[in-house]
C-alpha cells in the first residue's frame, strides 16, 4: 500500500470535500484509457434531494459526484448498466463506501468482467438512515418556509475541517454555516443517525476492497510540515493495488505543468487520524433509545434532547465558528496535542 498527500487547483478544491483528488482521478482514468473508451459511475444528490449512484461517459461531467453526501446512495439501478458498459468493452471507474465497492466487484467478478473494473473506495464513518435525511430537510422547509433546492454538507468557501453546510431555498434565501445546517452533521458525526450495521462494518480496517482508497487527510499539518498550504483540504489517496500505483504515478507526472500538488508520505502516523481505518464507529449508548424516541416524537424533539438543540447550542455554535476563522482554534488543537 503506497500513501499520497494530494491537493488540486484551487477552483476544484473548493468544489471538494477535501483536497480534490477524486476529479483529478477521474481525468487521468479517461487520458489513460481514450476518451469514449470509459465509464463513471459515483453517488450524485438529484432534485428531489436524494442520492443516487448515476453512469456518465466523460470525466467533465464528473463534476456531478463532488462532494461528501453523508446518507446512503441507492446503488441498485445502476447495477446493469456497469456490467452492461464493461461487456461493451469499456473501463469503468466506480466510486462508493466499501460496502458498495465490497458487493459490486463480487458481482461483476462472478461474471468473470472485472479485468476492466476500477473501484475507489471511502474512508466510511457510517451512512445515515435516509429517514433522518428526508425528516431534516422537511424540518428546514418548515422553519424557512420554502423549499429546499440545494444542500452541501461541507460548504468549502467557509473552511475543511467544520463541516459548514449550505442551504439554498427557492425563496432564494441562504443559510450559510449556520447552527441549522450544522443539525445532520451533529447527528451524523454524533453516530445516532447511521445505520445500525455500520457499528459492525468488517470493512473498516487496513484491509482495502478497492483500487483507491480516499478520505481526507487529517493531521497533515502534523505529519509532513513541509506541506503549507492545508488550509482549504487536503486528499489522503491510499493505492490498494499496482494498477492504482500506475495511475497516480502519472499524476505526479504531470503536477508541475498542472499546477497540483501530490507527494508520498512515508510516515504510518496517518492512521491515528483515521478511527476508521483502525475500527468501525462506535455505537452510542443511547443509540436504541434514540431510535425508541424517533418512532414517536417530533424531530425538533428528537434535537432538543440528543444534541441540545435550543439558545445554547446555537450560542455556542457561534462562538466557535468564530474561533475558527482565527488563530485560537488551530492554537488550542496543537496544545491538545502536545506539539
Amino acid at each position: 500500500m503506497k500513501v499520497f498527500a494530494y491537493r488540486n487547483i484551487k477552483s476544484e478544491i473548493m468544489k471538494s470535500s477535501s483536497g480534490g483528488a477524486f476529479i483529478r482521478i477521474c481525468q487521468e482514468f479517461e487520458m489513460l484509457h481514450g476518451k469514449g473508451n470509459v465509464a463513471f459511475y459515483g453517488a450524485s444528490m438529484l432534485e428531489d434531494m436524494s442520492v443516487r449512484h448515476l453512469g456518465v461517459y466523460g470525466a467533465e461531467q464528473c463534476h456531478i459526484f463532488q462532494g461528501a453526501k453523508y446518507v446512503r446512495s441507492d446503488f441498485s439501478q445502476c447495477i446493469g448498466d456497469i456490467e452492461k458498459d464493461l461487456r461493451a468493452g469499456k473501463w469503468v471507474l466506480v466510486s462508493g463506501t466499501p460496502c458498495q465497492i465490497y458487493g459490486i466487484k463480487k458481482y461483476i467478478q462472478k461474471k468473470q468482467l472485472d479485468s476492466k473494473l476500477f473501484t475507489i473506495d471511502l474512508l466510511c464513518h457510517g451512512t445515515a438512515k435516509n429517514q433522518v435525511w428526508k425528516d431534516y430537510i422537511a424540518w428546514l422547509e418548515k422553519n424557512n418556509k420554502a423549499k429546499l433546492m440545494r444542500f452541501c454538507f461541507r460548504y468549502k468557501p467557509e473552511g475543511w475541517k467544520a463541516y459548514p453546510g449550505y442551504a439554498e431555498f427557492d425563496s432564494h434565501k441562504k443559510l450559510i454555516n449556520t447552527p441549522e445546517t450544522s443539525v445532520f452533521s451533529k447527528l451524523h458525526l454524533s453516530a445516532y443517525s447511521i445505520e445500525k450495521g455500520c457499528f459492525q462494518c468488517p470493512f473498516a480496517s487496513e484491509e482495502r476492497n478497492g483500487d483507491i482508497t480516499l478520505g481526507d487527510y487529517w493531521g497533515i499539518e502534523y505529519i509532513d510540515t513541509t506541506i503549507r498550504n492545508y488550509k482549504d483540504g487536503v486528499s489522503l489517496i491510499l493505492c490498494n493495488s499496482e494498477v492504482a500505483r500506475i495511475l497516480i504515478l502519472r499524476i505526479g507526472e504531470k503536477c508541475r505543468e498542472n499546477h497540483d500538488f501530490l507527494i508520498e508520505t512515508k510516515s504510518r502516523e496517518f492512521i491515528k487520524y483515521q478511527d476508521n481505518f483502525q475500527r468501525p464507529t462506535e455505537m452510542p449508548k443511547q443509540y436504541e433509545e434514540f431510535w425508541k424516541d424517533y418512532e414517536k416524537k417530533e424531530f425538533e424533539d428528537i434535537l432538543i434532547k440528543y444534541i441540545g438543540w435550543g439558545r445554547k447550542y446555537k450560542v455556542l455554535y457561534n462562538i466557535k465558528k468564530i474561533a475558527r476563522k482565527t488563530m485560537i482554534i488551530e492554537l488550542y488543537r496543537r496544545l491538545k496535542r502536545g506539539n
